[in-house]
């Protein structure tokens, strides 16, 4: 793994504009808007009775919204960090858009990628356990 910096470069697309500005968005109309009474039941755990790997998500942002970093941790642990590192990634993109400049980036060979693959799965894994265990 090296961490390089690299020069933006014309027409390239800011992933971590569009992606943390989808997450911020979010946060701002979980804020906003009553989504545990908008949004369905999770189907899966009401035909299977075990929580999907995504059950307790909104909760979890909602929670994130309010500024409760703790009880959304509890909710969905994976999808808070997730949500919280999108806000940081776009801040982060936010603030190299706007003063130019370098941005720092990770090279990964295949063998670390693979095994990045690996961890990722193993992440949503053991968060899915959490939630079968938990709610």
């Amino acid at each position: 793994m090296r961490i390089i910096r690299q020069q933006k470069k014309t027409g390239k697309i800011e992933f971590g504009i569009i992606y943390g500005g989808i997450a911020a968005l979010v946060l701002c109309a979980a804020r906003l808007l009553p989504l545990r009474s908008i949004l369905p039941a999770c189907a899966f755990r009401g035909i299977t009775g075990i929580p999907c790997p995504t059950c307790g998500s909104t909760r979890a942002v909602v929670h994130l919204a309010q500024g409760d970093i703790g009880a959304s941790l509890v909710m969905n642990p994976l999808v808070s960090v997730c949500f919280l590192g999108a806000v940081v990634y776009f801040l982060y993109s936010l603030i190299t858009l706007r003063y130019g400049g370098s941005r720092i980036a990770i090279s990964l060979s295949e063998q670390e990628r693979t095994a990045l693959h690996v961890a990722l799965v193993a992440f949503v894994l053991g968060n899915w356990t959490y939630l079968i265990i938990t709610l």
